[in-house]
């Protein structure tokens, strides 16, 4: 399980680095994801399948409550997603696609941390 954390949160610092190098690039993909209504869905079972599988694998991670606590912080954002509703989400990924590249490459920094941390705290 722990290699599924470390594949994941590389995974992460992929898409993130993208974001970081091309912020278009980036945007581009998340608007057309958001634009036919397939992510919500896709944001929903990527949180859940992320906060199941972090609690599974946390007691053989390096930070084993930092790691369920972020399950189940995944698994609320998955529950919480449709129950904000969609034209709510969409309207944040309206504003989120509309900021600047700095902005773009700052959160998308934060991504390669968080996905960098899950590699090295599943190895």
């Amino acid at each position: 399980m722990t290699l599924l954390v470390a594949l994941f949160g590389a995974l992460v610092a992929a898409i993130a680095a993208t974001g970081v190098a091309s912020p278009a690039t980036l945007l581009r993909a998340v608007a057309s994801m958001w634009s036919d209504g397939r992510g919500m869905w896709i944001a929903v079972v990527v949180r859940l399948v992320l906060g199941a599988l972090l609690i599974v694998a946390a007691p053989d991670c390096r930070f084993p409550l930092t790691l369920r606590v972020l399950g189940i912080i995944a698994i609320a954002a998955a529950v919480a997603l449709p129950l904000i509703g969609t034209q709510r989400v969409n309207t944040f990924v309206a504003w989120w696609t509309a900021r600047p590249p700095s902005f773009i490459r700052a959160w998308s920094l934060l991504g390669v941390a968080f996905g960098g941390f899950l590699v090295y705290a599943a190895v």
